[in-house]
């Protein structure tokens, strides 16, 4: 091994040999990572080193029941908005191993109350997972007006989702006063930030003359931003049958 600490190469080594021995470097160098991220979480108690001590148990050691049960310290204890989010997704669809076991029971109301914990510190994306649990009202009660103002909470994090999502409650009328002029701005936000969903529902106000006046060109503007916006984040994803043209709102 060098001084570095990488791998030399062995041209009497077996492909297999020089694998195990990189295998075995890389798992000693994450075993001391995760040493020190656990000593700097015990001694600092920062919500930043506590969340990723608990990401490395999951993601290198595969401890799911501690990882969670850390996440979760660092959502109560700390108030770490990151760790709720992920014990929120956890919960969310619980955690079945191949061998049987389950370390992380499937809790729909439980994940609900990370998303909302989460939403209300530092993780404004928990805000749109906490809002569609509160919107769809099938394993916790519906409550539109609640979603509502989560998704304000996010919007006002600058978090674009939320934005996106709170206006097309005021294009449903859902958990607020139906307005499409005031689903307008945060379109226009949306869009400024390459969201193309934000851009699509944009244009088709100005299509149907909803909340602006109708206007032909902005359409078209924000429907060329909108696929432009689209194949930017995923170029081999969708095709022209797809096209956003003057259909639907997006949700």
């Amino acid at each position: 091994m060098s001084e570095e600490g990488f791998v030399q190469l062995d041209d009497k080594k077996t492909a297999e040999e020089i694998n195990a021995e990189f295998q075995k470097v890389q798992t000693d160098y994450y075993n001391s990572l995760i040493v020190e991220m656990k000593e700097d979480c015990e001694t600092y108690r920062k919500a930043t080193e506590c969340h990723e001590y608990a990401k490395l148990m999951i993601e290198r050691l595969h401890k799911f029941k501690e990882g969670f049960a850390q996440f979760k310290k660092n959502c109560y204890e700390y108030e770490a908005g990151a760790s709720c989010h992920s014990a929120g997704h956890m919960l969310l669809q619980g955690i079945d191993l191949p061998d049987g076991t389950t370390p992380v029971e499937k809790d729909v109301p439980a994940a609900a109350d990370m998303f909302a914990r989460a939403c209300s510190t530092t993780n404004p994306r928990s805000c749109v997972a906490i809002a569609r649990l509160l919107q769809f009202g099938k394993f916790v009660e519906r409550d539109y007006k609640k979603a509502f103002e989560y998704l304000t909470i996010g919007c006002n994090k600058h978090n674009t989702e939320s934005c996106f999502s709170k206006a097309n409650c005021y294009l449903q009328g859902m958990g607020v006063e139906q307005d499409y002029s005031k689903a307008v701005p945060l379109l226009e936000t949306g869009c400024s930030r390459g969201h193309h969903r934000s851009c699509h529902n944009l244009g088709v106000l100005y299509y149907q003359g909803k909340g602006v006046d109708k206007d032909l060109n902005k359409f078209k503007l924000y429907n060329e931003k909108a696929q432009i916006f689209r194949f930017q984040k995923d170029p081999f994803k969708g095709s022209t049958e797809q096209n956003l043209g003057s259909g639907p709102l997006a949700h």
